[in-house]
């Protein structure tokens, strides 16, 4: 008997139909690598990849992220979308394929794509011969950062896509301002926090032992990431789960 949950042979269907559907895919793809490639001509074919790639990037995955409400609003889309013969987690998974794999990867791509068009565009307009690199070579990324972004980049998508699953309408702007209300609260309960240490401890002994949090505080935002992120993930599958119970009550 076939797994309800999730089978493979059914989910490499239903992403090859997904897919298929996402026809706005390519024309994205020229959009960006278009703009990457203006950046590179003016640049000498050198981008930021905190300055300008990461930003673009996630700007890219959390709009798309909360454009994939189109799926179920409105109530047609949501019939068709909740009708598909896939499990409610494959298509969750189908979209968190989509943002976590595909995107990055049309990145990586139209970046690779965009390098050589500003070399020969760079020669075609001085009338000298293309100066071809190695690709990427005008990239340079500061690995000790790039933890921290991924962490950024995953959680912050992964509640763009819930917010997609519980508005309706302005799903961005809402989302967004949950978000920096969220993000308030949070702060807020984090300086009380650090306040009432150090008031506890006293300052002199707050900074011997500096080192020793910093590390700890490291692991710990990565474990945090990571439940946040499964927590955002998990309000999303339960609130389209949620869609199928109450479109069967109608």
């Amino acid at each position: 008997m076939e797994n309800q949950i999730f089978s493979f042979s059914r989910f490499g269907a239903y992403l090859v139909k997904f897919f298929s559907e996402y026809r706005s895919l390519r024309l994205q793809f020229l959009i960006l690598t278009g703009i990457f490639t203006a950046f590179m001509c003016i640049t000498g074919g050198s981008l930021s990849f905190y300055g300008t790639i990461t930003p673009a990037m996630f700007i890219f995955a959390i709009v798309t992220a909360t454009h994939m409400g189109v799926m179920f609003n409105p109530r047609a889309n949501k019939i068709k979308f909740l009708l598909t013969p896939v499990s409610q987690f494959e298509k969750l998974l189908a979209m968190v394929v989509h943002l976590y794999i595909v995107v990055p990867v049309m990145f990586a791509v139209s970046i690779f794509v965009a390098q050589y068009a500003a070399m020969l565009l760079v020669a075609l307009f001085s009338l000298s011969l293309p100066q071809f690199r190695w690709p990427y070579a005008g990239i340079y990324v500061d690995t000790s950062a790039l933890g921290l972004y991924v962490i950024s980049y995953t959680s912050g998508v992964a509640f763009y896509l819930m917010g997609t699953t519980i508005f309706t309408r302005h799903v961005f702007l809402k989302t967004t301002g949950l978000m920096l209300l969220l993000s308030f609260v949070f702060g807020a309960l984090m300086s009380v926090a650090i306040g009432m240490h150090a008031f506890s401890v006293g300052a002199f002994a707050q900074f011997e032992n500096f080192e020793i949090v910093n590390n700890i505080g490291g692991n710990f935002l990565i474990v945090m990431s990571v439940i946040v992120t499964l927590l955002y993930l998990g309000i999303a599958y339960m609130r389209i789960a949620e869609m199928e119970v109450n479109e069967t009550k109608k």
